[in-house]
């Protein structure tokens, strides 16, 4: 291991997988897209262990990036399609930039909780990816973050985290509006979430990010998972702080 007097990782690529272990046949933890400044912790010849602007902690390849004494200063953020009515690869929703492209809006524009609905239909359709936050493949809590993130809240990584953050604004299913969060998992175990459409309805990602329901008086509602649904959370108050 060396130190590095360069304190920030700049992620240069689209997109980039960070794993648990500094290998590439380590499990994959997360993603960092295009222009996260990511704090360095370590280096171990061509892998850095980062910091990333969520807290969470896990190791990325070197090209990725570039090393810097100072982070990135984005002044535009991806959050819609571009004029195709795509997302790039080149910068996947959520990427930070210093030039304004077609689909970015300005960094420090906070879209608020109205959009957080529509923020997330724009994205039907992205395949699901383990790890993913970002256009080129989402997870289903790195839907929940990336998408709040984009709106102006920050909110933890992981579904379980995601959770024990909301945990003070729980209300019944039917009560939950656009943007809400429904929780899955066993025993308080929380390994699914994702966001209410109204009541009982459901945009997440599994298999792709797609719309759904729990509620059993609905034709092809998903059963699975309203077998192992825990609890519905609002989003609103957080909002507010």
């Amino acid at each position: 291991m060396s130190k590095e007097q360069k304190s920030w990782f700049i992620i240069s690529n689209g997109s980039a997988l960070v794993y648990e272990h500094p290998t590439f046949q380590s499990s994959c933890v997360s993603e960092v897209v295009y222009g996260e400044s990511c704090k360095i912790l370590i280096i171990e010849k061509n892998w850095i262990q980062i910091k990333c602007e969520d807290g969470y902690v896990g190791w990325i390849n070197s090209f990725y990036g570039m090393k810097k004494m100072e982070r990135n200063n984005p002044k535009y953020l991806i959050a819609y399609p571009n004029e195709d009515g795509l997302f790039s690869c080149e910068y996947p929703f959520g990427s930070m930039l210093r030039d304004k492209v077609s689909g970015a809006k300005p960094f420090n524009e906070k879209l608020g909780l109205n959009n957080v609905i529509n923020i997330g239909y724009s994205l039907l359709g992205i395949p699901y990816r383990w790890g993913g936050k970002s256009s080129l493949g989402f997870d289903c809590s790195g839907l929940v973050q990336s998408v709040l993130k984009i709106c102006g809240l920050n909110v933890p990584r992981d579904a379980q985290t995601q959770r024990d953050f909301f945990h003070n604004t729980q209300i019944d299913l039917y009560d939950a509006q656009p943007g809400d969060l429904h929780f899955f998992g066993k025993q308080d175990n929380v390994n699914h979430v994702g966001f209410s459409t109204g009541k009982a309805g459901l945009l997440h990602s599994q298999g792709c990010v797609k719309k759904d329901s729990i509620d059993s008086s609905i034709n092809g509602y998903n059963k699975k998972l309203l077998d192992i649904y825990l609890s519905t959370h609002s989003i609103k108050c957080k909002f507010k702080q």
